[in-house]
Parts: C-alpha cells; structure tokens; sequence
C-alpha cells in the first residue's frame, strides 16, 4: 500500500474531514481559468498512484499541523459535483478516505501533531521521503506528497504519542457517495508531449505493481515522486524506488535522451548514497525512461554497466491510445 500526505485550507478541511473527500484544484486560484495543461498533469501524475486502503495524512498550512492517520476508501478519479462552499473552484480532481479502522479513536477526535515534531524526525534521518512540507520556490506547488510507508508508520506514532483526547475536536463522519465518476487514469492526455504525463502512467503502473514496467526495474515495493535528494542542493528526483537493500533513481524524458540527462541520474545517485539511512550494503541503480536514446547514451550506459558501479537500465516507451496512455518496450 502507498501513503501520502495532502495539504488543505483550513476553511475546506472541515468539510473534507467530515465527507471523507479530499480535492485538488482544476482553475488557477482565484479565477475561471483552467490551469495550465502541464499544472493539470502534475496535479494527476501525484494523485494517480492513490488506491484503496492506502494511508494518508493532511497538512494545514496555517495551523502547521498534521492531521491522521485516515485510509482512502477509493483509487483517484475525476468528480466536478460541489461538495466545498466555494463558487468557482469544485476541486475535481479526488479520492475518498476514511478514519483509519485500526485508529479510529484518534482520527475521530481529529487528532493533531505539529508540524515542527515531523520535521524532527527529518532532520533525525528518521524520515527518508520527505524534506519539507512548504511550497517550494521554481517548483510546482505540490499539495500531494507520496511518503514511504515505513514513514507513515513513524509519523503515526507521533500521534499516539501527542494523543490528548481532551484537547480534540470531536466530529461526525457523513461520507460523501459520488454519483458518477472517472478514474484519474483515464483523464491523462499528451502522453509524449508533456513530460509529467508519461510520469503520471509509470506512478500508476508502479504503486499497482504492473509487470510491464516492474519487471524491467527490478524488486521495487514502494517509490515517492519528485524527491528532493539533498536538502542544500534542492535537486530532484523524478521518482525514486525502493526495494528489498535497493534504491532506484527513475528520471523521465518524454523525448529523446541525451547523455547528459544520465550523468545528472548519476550525481543524483551520488548525492542519494550520502543520506545518512543510505547503508552501505544497499545497492543503487539508475533507470532512465524515455522515447527513445541517442547512441552516445546507449554507449555510455553500456560502458558503465560493463564497470558495475551503478546498474544502469534504459527503457523505452511509446505513447498509444491517441496520447493518453503508454506502452514500453
């Protein structure tokens, strides 16, 4: 199972707390106008992977609190019915949740830890899936984060270790039913095009465990996105995998890639293996996806391999169904 953390207004939580529904933004806040195709893609591309009984948490910003632990009763899908007080903004893009059957007495007393205990344990070592919760600068400003589920164990019990039934707030849960619905998958478009695109179908294909694509990575049994791999450096990961002693480092072109892009997979391999719960008997490798590879990547890929520092693995994809899906070969 997968396992997020969502960040939410205050004024909208209470009505996502007590439906059970959680909703991200298609309009450009404060107007009519849609975001923009490749925002409207990266909104998809971090919510596509959540599926039912995964763990998730919320964020309010202005509290600086975390809220949970509750568990989605549904994969992501597409849903414009109003269920937040707002006039414009129907925040479409969803998935249902539930208090967490295994926590009910905490999440239905709204249960709450500060912020600043999370980042305790990230500046500990002991979170390894996350480095902050605010929006970053010259990124896009992510409001869903998808965390280890080893992480999630760890911030639950900082739940139950700042429990304080007195001190929350007691709720009643109305779960809202959609009438009608679109899986998130089937919304994705300009696969090919754009880039979170083909990032949104390798996050589903990854948290459903697909063999089209597993298998030609390897043993991987939890990933996160758009992970930072040094907090100095700001750098990113696309999406990095992890397994049984192993880390994979996944970056994406939706074109062709040059070498250039796999010296940048391999610094950021680097940089991955100087994080303090990076062991030495861990195994990394580097895993480069796209439509296609210039020969000087193929011949540097090769050479690499042939030194066995790094594994190194070139995948190709092609987009199908008129963009909005891919196949790899």
């Amino acid at each position: 199972m997968g396992a997020y953390i969502c960040t939410i207004s205050e004024s909208d939580w209470d009505i996502a707390r007590n439906k059970g529904v959680y909703g991200n933004r298609y309009y450009k806040e404060g107007t009519k106008k849609p975001l923009s195709d490749n925002l409207q893609l990266s909104v998809m591309r971090d919510l596509i992977s959540v599926k039912t009984g995964d763990t998730v948490f919320f964020h309010i910003r202005v509290r600086k609190t975390l809220h949970g632990p509750y568990v989605t009763r549904s994969e992501s899908f597409w849903d414009p019915t109003p269920v937040w007080q707002n006039p414009v903004e129907t925040f479409p893009y969803r998935f249902l949740f539930e208090p967490h059957k295994d926590h009910k007495n905490v999440c239905s007393h709204d249960a709450v830890i500060r912020v600043s205990s999370l980042y305790e344990l990230i500046d500990q070592g002991e979170i390894k899936s996350l480095v902050t919760l605010e929006f970053e600068q010259n990124i896009e400003r992510r409001a869903v984060r998808r965390i280890f589920e080893e992480d999630a164990t760890k911030i639950t019990r900082l739940f139950y270790r700042d429990f304080n039934p007195s001190a929350q707030i007691s709720f009643n849960f109305d779960p809202y039913t959609p009438s009608s619905l679109i899986p998130l998958k089937d919304r994705i478009f300009k696969v090919g095009a754009i880039e979170n695109a083909i990032k949104a179908v390798i996050s589903y294909l990854l948290a459903h465990k697909e063999r089209s694509l597993t298998t030609k990575i390897g043993d991987v049994h939890d990933f996160v996105n758009e992970f930072f791999v040094a907090p100095t450096t700001r750098k990113n990961i696309d999406i990095l995998c992890k397994g049984q002693g192993l880390y994979a480092v996944i970056e994406v072109k939706s074109g062709v890639c040059d070498k250039s892009v796999l010296r940048q997979a391999l610094y950021y391999a680097d940089l991955l293996q100087q994080r303090p719960w990076f062991k030495e008997r861990d195994r990394k490798c580097v895993v480069l996806v796209a439509s296609n590879f210039e020969a000087e990547t193929l011949q540097l890929a090769q050479t690499l391999n042939q030194l066995g520092n790094s594994k190194i693995i070139l995948i190709k994809y092609k987009s199908t169904n008129n963009g909005r899906w891919a196949q790899f070969v």
